[in-house]
């Protein structure tokens, strides 16, 4: 009689950055709970807009916390992104999840979005340490009823239900962005894979003046129209599909390379002129053997429980001349009357 193999659950990490107590990471939350195992470390507050910030020079205070869909998660007062790396680094590191779930977003990451989305940045985090990720978003109205978080939670499900796509983006360097819109599940019309397309803003920036006549500032634009354009993510949301888009950490514009690698001896000319370099402009980009670098040690925070030890202080590298002070001073004089003499 052979024994039974116990099949593990497959584990999740749950962030967002409208944090931990809202509606649509808990709406998620509740759905991947019922068939995954799941550790959420989220903002303990709204952290939209933070892009792929981190919290530097600051600690990063953290509590365990019930959600109100009844899970328990870990609070974290730092960003997105801090988030990610605070559960992989450490809460979950004997136990490191097998995907990183951004979301649920309240509102859509389309276009330009995804460029000061938390949500976006959040998995692209996952995505740089090296874990599949996705995000989530629902195209959703701030103030506008109803907002279905349940079909976002509802499309995520049979997406990680579906071995060839996690198949996929495991192999992939790549984080799927995904874009659900804000309709009954019953609505939702299909799936389209898109490209990220456009989003302009209206009034991004409003001025202001306080009572005693000083002026300040709101960075809350009204977002325009979603991309019309058939193939877009946007497109795909205005016509009541799901938009999912592939997306990675290389921001090169391919279609520049040649051009200006055919125009950057223009530049180098230039520059030949400005610095006297008498040619030395366009040469091998290799060091020359023997070429002395300045490297400076890494500085490496440590806590008192942390594994991480921090450097030993760098030693110094000594110089080619090893004479004694006066004269090494004495050397570095004649150096120089013999630089002004040419």
């Amino acid at each position: 009689m052979s024994a039974t193999r116990k099949v593990r659950r497959i584990r999740i990490l749950l962030t967002n950055d409208d944090g931990i107590f809202a509606n649509g990471i808990n709406a998620v939350g509740a759905a991947l709970a019922a068939t995954y195992d799941v550790t959420v470390v989220a903002p303990e507050g709204n952290q939209s807009g933070s892009s792929h910030s981190l919290t530097l020079g600051d600690i990063l205070p953290i509590r365990e916390v019930t959600m109100p869909c009844g899970l328990k998660g870990f609070a974290l007062r730092g960003t997105p992104t801090d988030c990610v790396l605070v559960a992989l680094l450490d809460v979950m590191k004997d136990n490191p999840p097998d995907i990183v779930i951004s979301g649920c977003n309240h509102g859509p990451n389309v276009g330009v979005d995804v460029l000061y989305s938390g949500t976006v940045s959040a998995a692209l985090e996952g995505l740089r340490q090296g874990h599949p990720s996705i995000a989530v978003s629902l195209d959703m109205v701030h103030g506008v009823e109803p907002h279905h978080f349940e079909t976002a939670a509802a499309v995520l499900m049979e997406i990680l239900a579906e071995p060839a796509f996690y198949a996929d983006l495991v192999k992939a360097p790549a984080i799927l962005n995904v874009n659900v819109p804000n309709v009954p599940l019953s609505d939702v019309k299909g799936v389209m894979i898109t490209k990220q397309g456009f989003r302009a803003y209206e009034n991004f920036v409003e001025k202001q003046f306080s009572p005693r006549g000083r002026a300040y500032y709101w960075i809350a634009g009204n977002s325009g129209p979603h991309d019309a354009k058939p193939g877009s993510d946007g497109y795909a949301l205005i016509s009541d599909y799901v938009s999912v888009t592939p997306i990675n950490l290389d921001l090169t514009c391919d279609e520049l390379l040649k051009p200006l690698e055919a125009r950057k001896g223009l530049v180098e000319k230039r520059l030949a002129v400005v610095t006297g370099a008498r040619g030395t402009f366009g040469r091998s980009a290799t060091p020359a053997v023997g070429a002395r670098r300045s490297v400076k040690a890494p500085v490496v925070a440590t806590s008192p429980n942390s594994a991480l030890k921090a450097p030993s202080a760098p030693t110094r590298v000594a110089s080619h001349y090893t004479g004694s002070g006066s004269e090494a001073k004495a050397a570095s004089a004649t150096g120089v009357r013999k630089k002004l003499k040419r």
